[in-house]
């Protein structure tokens, strides 16, 4: 008994598994997270130290060489790179993607370990982490108030961020901007020189000083006493009360002595602006895994629940949330969501149509809400989410999952139309299709499941892609064997259509007979096209293959990419002024930039950060909110544009206009490196790139990350004075450190809050340059030594950044690409050119695409790979189940025609090959076998009746023309919203529409005379060598 005739003898049985699947799918779906991107682990581990006071170029060999030389030995490393900057190392290990990352990351806590001992001394102690997408922040909120810059940081830091951070889910909450209150020990050159005591000998004194120790603990009878020495500072008179030395054997020497002791706030690192007023920006992040949407709106009501409470303080408060990472998520979403709605009503609007009845119309719909909730069932149970990725399989499954209800309803109401009851005709009519719909599903699983396997990252993306149409095409198959025929055997209804005078029969009943006058034409006109195919089969396969090979060209004007432009409704434009100018300076010129952007009125919200936190006071970074685009008249990339137009004037600020970073890679569309030692040579080559580029169509705002010229002053120990005063270098440094950069010894705690004790010079003594003669350093035996004895000061300029790869330094070379450009393979294209024909590099010099150009290059390759090997399983699934391996080649031969669609519809349109786009093709591979199964099938099943091949070739055109239109326009109708784009956030998958509707037009139409042509080929091929087979295993026969 197979599943057909087991859900019509047991009806009960099969209403309440699907009812079951129907409650568990609903269940599944409101327990799935929501998330922008499937929840991808990269393999890649970060190593941060702060070297205080260090230039780029001592960070780079006294910190990331280090590093890269334990590091380097850790296996399956794929690329290792460091940045290095003002007092920041960044070192950065890439992994094979097949890499347990945690196994790498504890890997790399045992090199970062063992090499502690070859850092300087003032380096901090080392950040090791993943990196994670949740490494974003999904929520910016915005503090400000009329109070102290202090006041308000603590507020901030011990008023608002635990309340945050006590939220389920909410991993951590860092302050950007404001400033917060430290103690400064302002030291006064020439009291140090009165007294020659060094700067390193009060930093030992505070040190010494403001420390609470144990001392241990002593059991006495039944209890345990703990003895603790108390010195921590409890007043800033405390600290200028600490004893430094003595003069003679009883006269202290105390810090307040050397200078003065205030309290204060911290230097300025970063400044805060929302819509060009001052702020404080709180910057809250998920834990990995968590629910996006569900702990943005959890925190969002803890932001309001803390400003009512605020705002009824003595100070107004305000605090808002100016950036909402859950809105490109909510917006994608909710689109794709929107795109599965519309998507089912057409499809649904097609099958009523072409069946012509209301109950075999619900019948085959019931399709729909049972594979999808089924597949929130094995989602769950596989731990996806509900994201873009899992969401857009569903939308392309709408027009797939009910195909194979189609195919089975279609039959039997075929059955039904000839009179037989419906029982009979729900068993009879199953089992004729139920090997075609086994194929057809197999067929489509066979070209998804492999890309479920794909490897690299582009592959981790879209695991939960391919299965989920798999899990989604696996229900659908049991309902159409299952619960399409138990319903057509109970709830068929009569096969003639009653006629009436009713509103519904003048409108609707007329236009469906007109539409079945239209089926009943086409059906005739096909036969006679079949009729011509077979008498010239020849013209036929040659004209399927010219109308190939001129898509072929057509495919060569697509230009191809890997992201297409994104249509959010928001954007970030960065400046970055020469290395060496101040916080101050570059506020101002970026209040003016302010100023233009939000004169606009499209824009509705500008955040401004200017620096960054470690230490580049020359850069700035604007976040833009544009209004709803109901409200304005321009998209996203058309305000780009003219933004761009309107920060000319401020050429000088290096202004780049460009999308939000929603994957947290941190990089610009196209990236190349140049790799070679000397860093003079791979930035002349990066500048002649940056030139040709910026005439290049392709490409907007290109720019190189060398910034030359930061003012450097240098000095120069002379080794034989040196030695001969008794200074080392390492103590020279140490003291220049602490009279510029400062250290910090101590800490000072007021009201369970923590404070630093920053010990320097007075700020109108740091100037080296102009002190440099009167600054003394101290010797081995803590005299003072004028530092003009023993070194030479050196004016110079240097790098603000070095950066380095695999054990080379190196320059990137970055730029967006231009919407309806030439795309990322174009421009990566002419790149590639220039760079070797035109600047030629030299020995030594190497050049690598790195980020979207990068995972370009492998989704080109995961893609070929893909395709490969759903062919070959599409083939091995049709041989299987015809016991031939001749016969899947009949199948096949459309396969490439499905692609002719695609490339013809994008080059008419406009639109680029991406990796939406190319998801699309890959999906008519299956949708191209699944038209093909259905002719051969009943071609062979009326041929295995004894009917001539032509006339069975005929016979099974006009059998199977109606499903076969009918899964087409279905997938069609299915696909309409996508590609017409709803809205912004779908505007990046409308190519993926257009190449679906295109390829389905194409293999439709030239499968229908294709496969008839090509049949009565390979049909007697397969004849005549199995004539030949039978004859070689047949025994010889013997003369007697």
């Amino acid at each position: 008994m197979n599943l057909a005739d087991l859900s019509i003898k047991r009806p009960i049985f099969i209403t309440c598994i699907v009812t079951a699947i129907i409650v568990l799918g609903v269940m599944s779906m409101r327990k799935l997270g929501v998330d922008l991107f499937p929840d991808v682990t990269f393999p890649i581990v970060t190593v941060t130290t702060v070297y205080p006071g260090a230039g780029p170029a001592e960070v780079e060999t006294l910190v990331s060489k280090v590093f890269e030389e334990e590091i380097s030995t850790v296996s399956g490393i794929k690329r290792l790179s460091s940045r290095n900057s003002e007092g920041v190392s960044i070192v950065i290990a890439e992994f094979n993607l097949e890499t347990d990352v945690k196994y790498a990351e504890q890997q790399i806590r045992d090199r970062v370990s063992s090499a502690k001992i070859k850092l300087p001394t003032e380096a901090k102690e080392s950040i090791i982490r993943r990196i994670d997408p949740a490494d974003q922040p999904i929520l910016v909120v915005s503090l400000s108030a009329d109070m102290p810059a202090g006041k308000l940081y603590d507020l901030a830091s011990e008023g608002i961020r635990p309340r945050l951070e006590q939220i389920n889910q909410v991993g951590l909450v860092s302050i950007q901007g404001g400033r917060k209150r430290e103690i400064r020990v302002e030291l006064d050159r020439n009291k140090l020189r009165t007294f020659e005591i060094s700067a390193s000998q009060v930093v030992q004194a505070i040190k010494a000083t403001g420390m609470n120790i144990p001392a241990g603990k002593v059991t006495e009878t039944s209890k345990d006493i703990v003895y603790r020495t108390l010195g921590e500072f409890q007043t800033v008179d405390d600290v200028a009360a600490t004893v430094v030395s003595f003069i003679g054997n009883d006269v202290p020497v105390r810090v307040g002595q050397l200078g003065r002791v205030i309290d204060d706030l911290e230097d300025e690192k970063t400044r805060s602006f929302v819509n060009g007023e001052p702020s404080l920006f709180l910057r809250i992040y998920r834990q990995s895994g968590a629910n996006t949407i569900r702990v943005v709106e959890d925190v969002k009501k803890r932001v309001n629940k803390i400003q009512e409470e605020l705002s009824n303080g003595a100070q107004p408060v305000k605090l808002e949330v100016v950036q909402d990472g859950s809105k490109p998520i909510r917006a994608n979403v909710d689109d794709v969501t929107e795109s599965i709605f519309f998507g089912i009503i057409l499809t649904i609007i097609v099958v009523f149509y072409f069946l012509g009845s209301g109950r075999s119309t619900i019948i085959t719909g019931l399709a729909l809400p049972n594979s999808l909730l089924g597949a929130f069932i094995l989602m769950a149970a596989a731990g996806f989410t509900i994201n873009v990725m899992t969401l857009l399989a569903l939308s392309l499954s709408v027009g797939l999952l009910i195909d194979d209800a189609i195919v089975v309803r279609e039959n039997i109401f075929r059955h039904i139309e000839r009179g037989e009851s419906p029982i009979v005709a729900a068993s009879k009519g199953t089992k004729e299709v139920m090997l075609a719909v086994i194929g057809t599903t197999l067929a489509v699983i066979a070209v998804f499941g492999p890309i479920a396997f794909l490897s690299g990252v582009v592959g981790q993306f879209f695991k939960q892609f391919g299965l989920t149409i798999c899990f989604a095409m696996a229900i659908s198959l049991f309902d159409a064997l299952t619960v399409a025929p138990m319903l057509s055997a109970y709830f068929a209804g009569a096969s003639h259509k009653e006629k009436g005078d009713g509103f519904w029969s003048r409108t609707v009943g007329r236009s469906l007979e007109a539409f079945n006058r239209f089926q009943n034409w086409l059906e005739t006109k096909y036969e006679k096209t079949l009729q011509f195919t077979l008498q010239k089969p020849k013209t036929v396969l040659l004209g399927s293959v010219i109308v190939f090979l001129v898509s072929l060209v057509a495919s060569t004007k697509v230009p191809k990419t890997f992201l297409g432009a994104q249509d959010m409704g928001e954007f970030s434009v960065g400046l970055d002024m020469p290395p060496g100018t101040s916080l101050g300076a570059m506020a101002e010129v970026s209040l003016e930039v302010e100023k233009i952007i939000h004169a606009n009125p499209e824009v509705k919200t500008t955040t401004l950060t200017v620096g960054n936190d470690q230490g580049e006071a020359n850069v700035a970074n604007f976040y833009v909110e544009l209004v709803s685009s109901k409200k304005r008249k321009m998209n996203t990339s058309q305000f780009k544009a003219v933004l761009r137009e309107q920060l000319k004037p401020f050429a000088r600020a290096n202004p780049t206009v460009k999308d939000v970073d929603m994957v947290g890679v941190g990089q610009r569309p196209f990236n190349v490196n140049i790799i070679g030692n000397d860093l003079n040579q791979i930035v002349e080559i990066g500048n002649q790139l940056l030139a040709k580029l910026k005439t290049h169509p392709g490409v907007q705002d290109p720019d190189i990350n060398f910034r030359p010229g930061k003012p450097e002053f240098q000095v120069s120990l002379d080794k034989s004075k040196s030695e001969i005063f008794g200074v080392s270098s390492s103590m020279v440094g140490a003291e220049l450190r602490t009279l510029i950069e400062g250290s910090v010894p101590a800490v000072f705690r007021e009201g369970g809050r923590e404070y630093d004790v920053r010990v320097r010079l007075q700020e109108d003594q740091r100037d080296l340059k102009t002190y440099f003669k009167d600054t003394f350093v101290p010797n081995v035996n803590f005299r003072l030594v004028k530092l003009s004895q023993v070194a030479s000061p050196v004016e110079t300029t240097g790098p603000s950044t070095i950066s380095r790869q695999d054990r080379g330094r190196y320059v990137q070379v970055m730029a967006d690409l231009t919407p309806g450009g030439v795309g990322m393979g174009g421009v990566m294209k002419d790149v590639s050119k220039i760079l070797e024909e035109e600047i030629k590099l030299p020995e030594g010099v190497r050049y690598a695409f790195v980020g979207q150009a990068e995972s370009f290059q492998e989704l080109i390759g995961s893609v070929i790979v893909a395709v490969t090997l759903s062919v070959i399983f599409i083939y091995l699934v049709l041989a299987s189940l015809y016991e031939s391996f001749i016969t899947p080649f009949t199948i096949m031969l459309v396969l490439p025609l499905a692609a002719c669609g695609a490339f013809y519809a994008l080059f008419m349109t406009g639109q680029a090959l991406d990796i939406n786009s190319m998801i699309g093709c890959i999906l008519l591979l299956g949708v191209a076998s699944k038209n093909s199964i259905l002719l051969v099938d009943c071609t062979q099943q009326l041929m295995d009746e004894g009917m001539p091949r032509e006339q069975a070739i005929v016979q099974a055109g006009k059998l199977r023309l109606r499903p076969i239109l009918m899964t087409t326009f279905a997938l069609i109708a299915g696909m309409l919203p996508v590609a017409i784009g709803l809205n912004e956030a779908s505007k990046q998958r409308t190519n993926m529409g257009i190449a679906i509707i295109g390829g389905l037009i194409s293999s439709t139409f030239l499968s229908l005379v294709v496969v008839p042509a090509a049949y009565s080929y390979i049909d007697r091929f397969k004849h005549w060598s199995k004539r030949k087979m039978e004859a070689l295993a047949s025994p010889p026969s013997h003369a007697s």
